[in-house]
């Protein structure tokens, strides 16, 4: 697999392709927020999920429970649902939460006497302001699993790849614990396509697959052979196709609705490998960097070809580009590392901006941009024993902000609830949540 600093256990190449359980597809199965139990008081109503976070064009559904004196389950109680701030959150009669407006309010069930409340939370747009920063253990010995892939999708449903075991983990925002499924391989690339749907790459018993799961209800993975490894993954934005890069320096087209490769691009640079991929706002160019050839490849996706080739240097890992499509970010994982700003319409090196890090043990790896094209994420593996997340300002090509990690190997980053939220997975065992 591509160069890491920690690498999964050889073991996980040998397990069996489970049929997969549901990962917390919906919030009933997300934790102990379950309706009923045998600790649940008599004479009570109980809904789930017990508590909202929600971003900009974002729904969720409410499950509502009335318990009688007994502790059963009284069939076809008349519940009602309402919202206390109808410019925060509004509701429909039967329960689904649609987001309006960035606040705090409530929601309420209310059943003849019983009445539960629904802490609500509508969250900013655009990117995070990066002044509240919280983490989570994920599930699994070997330091959690090894989480490395990010991905967040429109339900606001967290997803995390665990590379050392295969593991996928799962829950909505905030969260203390995750549900946990399996697939096979090594996955460090994971995103939402469309229907409800995720992407995994690599999987399989050689690492040589992509997998498609369902998140909506209990269905088996449908497991597609690649005949190569693809560590890094992009998803244009009709959410019809996907774009794998490959270790032996292509991009394969990936239809979603058919779930099979429709074509290949390759790079045309000797000992490249698409390592990580970035669309432009547009998704009309992709871009591949490659830390072998110290290269980032311009790919025009309505010819699918390579259009241009930057020789950057160093050890490209995670790219970034600008709104206007004329800024390169790259995080240059060579020595102690630097994030590097490149003009490419003049062809030049505009700044370079120091990691952190302490040692060539560190250096940048994951690099995402905000939806809204302000700022630049990167985390950064300082040679510490804690790692770096920093926040850069596009316009200003400068450091806004360091973030200390909840370990040391941060790696992929995540947006999601409409850029209100940023998602860090670190290969130490933990997951950071900025917001």
């Amino acid at each position: 697999m591509f160069r890491s600093r920690t690498r999964p256990s050889p073991a996980s190449l040998s397990r069996r392709l489970p049929i997969l359980a549901l990962i917390c597809g919906s919030a009933a199965g997300c934790g102990s927020d379950g309706p009923g139990g045998p600790d649940q008081p008599p004479g009570t109503l109980t809904v789930v999920p017990a508590s909202l976070v929600m971003g900009r064009g974002m729904t969720r559904q409410l499950s509502a429970t009335v318990l009688d004196a007994s502790g059963a389950r009284v069939p076809d109680a008349s519940i009602t649902f309402a919202s206390d701030d109808e410019a925060l959150a509004s509701v429909t009669p039967d329960g689904l939460v649609s987001y309006v407006g960035v606040g705090s309010t409530n929601v309420s069930a209310t059943s003849d006497d019983l009445v539960s409340l629904v802490p609500y939370r509508g969250m900013r747009t655009g990117h995070p302001l990066g002044t509240t920063a919280t983490s989570v253990r994920l599930p699994g010995g070997q330091e959690g699993n090894g989480p490395f892939g990010v991905a967040v999708d429109g339900e606001g449903r967290i997803i995390i790849s665990q590379t050392n075991t295969g593991h996928l983990a799962s829950n909505f925002y905030p969260a203390t614990n995750f549900g946990i499924s399996g697939v096979e391989g090594t996955p460090t690339s994971v995103a939402p396509v469309d229907g409800g749907r995720i992407l995994v790459t690599p999987t399989g018993p050689e690492n040589t697959d992509a997998s498609v799961i369902d998140l909506s209800a209990v269905q088996p993975v449908v497991q597609v052979p690649l005949g190569v490894t693809a560590f890094s993954l992009a998803i244009a934005p009709d959410s019809q196709t996907a774009y794998l890069g490959t270790v032996d320096g292509r991009v394969l087209e990936f239809d979603v609705a058919s779930s099979r490769v429709t074509g290949a691009i390759d790079l045309e640079v000797d000992k490249s490998r698409a390592n990580h991929l970035a669309l432009n706002a547009t998704g009309t160019l992709l871009y591949a960097s490659s830390f072998t050839s110290g290269t980032v490849s311009e790919i025009d996706l309505a010819s699918r070809s390579v259009r241009r080739t930057f020789v950057v240097g160093g050890e490209p890992q995670g790219i970034a580009i600008s709104p206007d499509g004329a800024q390169l970010f790259v995080a240059d994982e060579a020595g102690t590392g630097k994030i590097d700003v490149w003009d490419i319409v003049n062809l030049g090196l505009v700044t370079s901006l120091p990691s952190g890090a302490t040692s060539s043990a560190g250096g940048p790896f994951g690099m995402a941009m905000s939806p809204d094209g302000v700022v630049v994420y990167t985390g950064v593996i300082t040679g510490d024993s804690i790692g770096a997340i920093l926040v850069i300002d596009v316009a200003a090509h400068a450091i806004e902000r360091t973030i200390t990690s909840c370990g040391g190997i941060p790696r992929r980053v995540g947006f999601g609830y409409s850029g209100g939220l940023a998602v860090v997975a670190d290969e130490t065992g933990c997951a950071n949540f900025v917001e």
